[in-house]
């Protein structure tokens, strides 16, 4: 059946249903069921109902009765046939219900038609119900007893309703009660529903409390003209328009508690493929819109609510179902019991959200729980790689206020999801919808520089291979790649390959050392041998002179002709006093220039590169105070009489670029970089201690996520959830390491020419743990002296790259690339080079990121964030169109698509508009390579046309 709307349903989802339609229906097959747990309104569970069997719940009676109205009408020919019927006893039953009240219906619909309010309110007072007490008589117990149909009559003429109106929903109800057929009662029921939505006196359709006629006069008289049978029959007409004589699918209808449904031995045998929830989110109880509807269906003559000595405005009654989903403990308690139900029964569920965008400006205390928390409940239960976060901006209804406010929909996916459709199109709207995130214990665990977020691997991975499947990373850095395609929910083979050591010590770590561990009895052991270490930092209190423990230092830095450090802040901890900040004395400038003989350590020198901050005659040392220096030789001298070295290489690992001298934001971005002024030296000990924390809890997350990882010494031996690491330039790939047309699946995130150079930064980490690196093999621009690289040597290794990688991946396959340059020369080099290595460019995708210091330095031409390429493999070169228009035609081009961007979205920054379309337009039609010749960016032509927004980044339409 067509969707029908009874309701203007509070939360209702009628205008979200694509978005939806098109998260769900990415993780099921046509015919799965589908349960809409709380189905209010049914409108999800009606548009589902045509390709799947709809399971519809809902503890509010009305609710249930729409649902089975919607998913399990009566045939067009019965509902025709019936409709003669229903209308004549209708009027029948309101003609004979009348006779008692003539008079009073004249009068009043005289005043109607005179538009008299002054004389309704008269009439209405001196009208005797339930809730005026005139009459004695009319109480519930003897209405109840009488057994006639004057409840409505009795109880909400007056207020809700007028008198007649009231009169015809009492005949109504009782032709309804006449009818047979229980398909039948329920499309008569809501039909009564969306009557009596249509002519209620009160805000918006919804009945929480009537309004008041002497500030609402004409919304009075409006209301008290409408007549319910026609509306009745509007709807039954639509239920006859929208019924078909065919149905695929059996729906089912249930009318209980969430809590009590879960419990339900039938229920439990249904054959649910996923859960769709959409229950309420705030303290404003649903019941309390439609009570009347309820009132309606029960017909059983309640008590009414008293509070505080006085009938509730809402007119309420006993018995009104008060939902825990609407309290803030009682929330937590029901959405974790549905979590665990459906983690237990392999069930997926999507929860829908709706949460403000600007949580300052919009109040959010009347929530019962934050999008936040609900995400982190979800990523507790069903573990942080099964949690997948659909996302689109909304206007929501405010009941409240007569405006809408911005929110954001969200849709939370949570369990073991297999994809059943592979396309760019459903990968890039996926991608688009998410929020990046690059922080769960194992990342956690280890810092590398420009670390992609691994929901949006997770993503490429899941969409574009399929189980089994060789994934490749050619550029492996910090292994995201290689270590989200062997988790257990993806059953991916990863062949990754990095010039340095680092990366393949990590993932060998995660993957081999740390599960193997009994990391509690290494750790411990570890934790009480560096707590002696804590001589070092050593102070004393201000207050109280008691011997305490610092914890952070800060200072300035002497210049190279001075030794003597300037330090403006201690912050220590008393064992008696807490927390306290001091100045420094004699003893604390001892401690903190300690001159101590290293161990294990050698003060390296380092290369020197201005572009990185490392001058002619820098060290290792001088990347930190003389203390950390020492106190790091201690440490690695533990660590040398340890049995498990690798393990505690790695917790050392971890802590060097916040062991290092940091400005006050721990800046780690640049690890050879120190500031002057305002430096800050941290506790070591301190600091590895909260690791070993965030290291136990890593292995608990591995356990569960990487039971069957292992790392594999040649590409022969792989099986699903292994991984092959190469430690060499990717330039020098052979057959034997990976076979020609054996990967299903390239992601990679390339050097981009001078901007992070990987190895020179691991000089920082070779004088602790030992892990080499190799400049004479890196992709990369550099000035540095012995290892000058220039961009036509830069492309040359990269074009050899790229030829392999054609070469091992199959024809017609993705290949996903992370780039990001403002440069249009840049771009139109990568591009060329990749089309004659037979990489067709498809598409691109813009990936949202935090910002980085380049681009808070020069926000206008720097471009933040990542642009994910896709390029096809297509295993011969690719011819690109010859560019036919002339340079200012296609900067007229680059203005009309900006142009058209800036007005579907508002003001975008400089990367958005790179992203969302103008370089693909440009690449596409063949341009890019003539456009470059007379622009370096596309800012140049962005400042011709548009406004630059300073004060957000953003370009403006003028």
């Amino acid at each position: 059946m067509n969707n029908i709307k009874i309701l203007n349903y509070q939360g209702n989802k009628t205008s979200l249903l694509n978005f939806i339609s098109e998260s769900i229906e990415k993780y099921i097959e046509n015919g799965d069921a589908i349960c809409d747990i709380f189905s209010g309104s049914g409108s999800v569970g009606c548009y589902f109902s045509n390709s799947h069997p709809i399971i519809a719940n809902d503890i509010e009676l009305y609710s249930s009765i729409i649902s089975s109205a919607l998913l399990n009408p009566p045939s067009k020919y019965i509902l025709i046939k019936e409709k003669n019927a229903f209308k004549e006893r209708l009027e029948y039953n309101y003609f004979a219900l009348k006779k008692d009240f003539l008079g009073v219906i004249d009068k009043e619909q005289q005043m109607i038609e005179d538009k008299d309010n002054d004389g309704l309110i008269s009439l209405y007072n001196s009208f005797p119900t339930v809730f005026n007490k005139i009459d004695p008589i009319i109480r519930p117990e003897n209405l109840k007893q009488k057994g006639e149909y004057n409840l409505f009559v009795s109880y909400y003429s007056g207020t809700y309703f007028g008198i007649a109106q009231s009169i015809y929903i009492d005949a109504a109800i009782k032709t309804i009660h006449q009818i047979k057929d229980k398909s039948v009662k329920c499309v008569a029921y809501s039909c009564l529903y969306y009557a009596m939505s249509e002519i209620v006196f009160a805000k918006d359709g919804h009945m929480a409390q009537p309004l008041d006629i002497s500030k609402n006069k004409k919304r009075h008289i409006k209301q008290r003209s409408k007549n319910l049978k026609h509306y009745i029959m509007l709807k039954y007409d639509e239920f006859i328009e929208a019924a078909s004589e065919y149905k695929e699918f059996s729906n089912k209808i249930y009318n209980k508690d969430v809590v009590e449904l879960l419990k339900d031995p039938f229920f439990s045998n249904e054959k649910i493929k996923l859960i769709y929830a959409d229950p309420p989110y705030t303290d404003m109880q649903y019941s309390r819109y439609y009570h009347l509807l309820n009132v309606a269906t029960k017909y059983d003559f309640p008590e009414p609510t008293v509070s505080k000595g006085k009938y509730t405005k809402g007119l309420y009654t006993e018995g009104r179902n008060q939902s825990l989903l609407s309290q803030k403990n009682g929330a937590k308690k029901v959405l974790y019991e549905l979590f665990e139900y459906c983690k237990a029964k392999n069930i997926i569920l999507a929860l829908s959200f709706g949460y403000p965008q600007d949580t300052e400006s919009q109040k959010t205390d009347r929530y019962t729980i934050s999008v936040e928390q609900l995400i982190e409940m979800a990523e507790n239960v069903f573990g942080f790689d099964k949690v997948h976060i659909e996302q689109m901006n909304y206007k929501h209804s405010n009941h409240r206020n007569s405006h809408s406010k911005e929110v954001y929909e969200y849709l939370i996916i949570c369990g073991e999801i297999i994809r059943t459709n592979f396309d760019l199109m459903n990968t890039k709207k996926e991608l688009r919808s998410l929020i990046p995130n690059s922080k769960n214990p194992v990342y956690n665990s280890y810092l590398y520089w420009s670390q992609k977020s691994y929901n949006v691997i997770d993503c490429l991975i899941s969409n574009l291979s399929r189980e089994g499947e060789v994934v490749f990373d050619p550029f492996m850095g910090s292994g995201v790649t290689v270590l989200e395609s062997v988790k257990d929910s993806q059953n991916r083979i990863a062949v990754g390959c990095d010039l340095n050591e680092m990366p393949k010590f990590i993932i060998n770590n995660i993957l081999c050392n740390i599960p193997k561990t009994d990391l509690v009895s290494l750790l411990g052991e570890f934790e009480k041998k560096i707590d002696l270490l804590n001589k070092y930092y050593e102070t004393s209190c201000k207050n109280c002179g008691e011997k305490s423990v610092i914890t952070k230092v800060i200072f300035d830095k002497p210049e190279r002709t001075k030794n003597k450090f300037k330090i403006k802040a201690i912050t220590y901890r008393c064992p008696k006093c807490g927390k306290m900040i001091k100045q420094a004395d004699d003893y604390d400038y001892c401690k903190l220039s300690i001159d101590y003989s290293l161990k294990s350590l050698k003060d390296e020198r380092l290369i020197p590169n201005s572009k990185i901050a490392v001058g002619k005659n820098d060290t290792i040392s001088m990347l930190f105070t003389p203390r950390n220096f020492a106190v790091l030789d201690e440490m690695m001298y533990i660590i040398s009489q340890c049995e498990n070295k690798d393990v505690l290489n790695f917790l050392l690992m971890s802590v060097l670029h916040l062991a290092k001298i940091t400005d006050t934001h721990s800046n780690s971005q640049w690890p050879l970089w120190i500031p002057k002024v305002n430096c800050v030296e941290k506790n070591i000990v301190e600091i590895v201690k909260k690791r070993i924390k965030a290291l136990i809890e890593c292995k608990n997350y591995i356990s569960s996520n990487y039971s069957k990882g292992d790392i594999k010494p040649s590409f022969e031996m792989l099986k699903k959830n292994e991984a092959l690491i190469l430690t060499k330039g990717s330039q020098y790939i052979s057959n034997e390491d990976i076979p020609d047309n054996s990967v299903s699946l390239i992601i990679t995130d390339p050097p981009y020419l001078d901007q992070v150079m990987y190895s020179e930064y691991m000089q920082l980490y070779k004088p602790f743990v030992n892990l080499g690196f190799n400049l004479e093999d890196e992709i990369i621009v550099s000035n540095a002296e012995n290892r000058k690289r220039n961009k036509e040597e830069y492309f040359d290794l990269l074009d050899k790259v790229f030829r392999i990688c054609s070469k091992k991946l199959k024809e017609n396959h993705y290949m996903c690339l992370f780039f990001h340059d403002s440069n249009l020369t840049v771009w139109a080099e990568l591009i060329e080079m990749l089309e004659k290595n037979g990489f067709q460019f498809i598409s691109q995708e813009h990936i949202k990121k935090g910002k980085t210091v380049k681009n808070i330095l020069s926000p206008k031409k720097s471009l933040s964030g990542d642009a994910i390429l896709f390029f096809e493999n297509k295993k011969n070169k690719v011819q690109s169109l010859a560019p036919s228009l002339s340079i200012d035609e296609i900067e007229y081009s680059v203005y009309l698509e900006a142009k058209k961007l800036l007005e579907l979205n508002g003001d975008l920054s400089t990367p958005e508009l790179y992203d969302m379309g103008v370089i693909e337009m440009l690449i596409q039609n063949g341009w890019l390579k003539k456009l470059s010749k007379k622009y370096k960016t596309l800012v140049d032509i962005f400042e011709n046309h548009f406004i630059w927004k300073r004060e957000i980044g953003k370009w403006h339409l003028q």
